[in-house]
């Protein structure tokens, strides 16, 4: 690719820094949850911006009922999200 850009007579802008991180085997699954709900943030929009308020909880249900038979099992995977969910609002909502 380098060489195709030097060809094209433009330089190709540095990397970005490595965004790998670890998961425990414990939190993997309560991951796949939170990402399977990508699209299902509620949003609230005023004359200050628009700030994310949280997961839309009836989908976050949805996918908990899709993916985990035992109900202890979703209750515990609900917390679990939640608190991605609340680490991810932090972020999100800092850059806004």
């Amino acid at each position: 690719m380098e060489s195709d850009a030097q060809w094209l007579g433009f330089e190709l802008p540095e990397p970005a820094e490595d965004d790998d991180f670890a998961v425990m085997p414990e939190n993997w699954q309560a991951l796949e949850v939170f990402l399977s709900c990508q699209t299902q943030w509620k949003i609230v929009a005023g004359m200050g911006g628009c700030f994310y308020q949280g997961l839309d909880y009836p989908a976050l249900e949805s996918v908990l009922n899709l993916r985990v038979s035992k109900r202890k099992k979703r209750a515990k995977l609900f917390r679990q999200v939640q608190l991605i969910e609340r680490g991810a609002l932090e972020v999100i909502n800092s850059k806004s």
